[in-house]
């Protein structure tokens, strides 16, 4: 599957990302849904700030 967005393609990586992370990392239901919730802003967050840091220098 190629994508002709990097955000989308972005975006989906997060997301299964964080979802197999929070299944083998927490125990209970709320846990692990806290944490991927967390986890995917934390993530989606650096990599639009990583990219508007990047394109200073274009």
């Amino acid at each position: 599957m190629i994508l002709k967005s990097h955000l989308i393609s972005m975006v989906i990586y997060a997301a299964l990302v964080c979802i197999v992370l929070a299944l083998i990392r927490r125990e209970n239901k709320k846990a692990r849904l806290k944490y991927a919730v967390s986890l995917f802003l934390i993530m989606i967050g650096g990599g639009l700030l990583f990219g508007w840091f990047m394109y200073l220098f274009i």
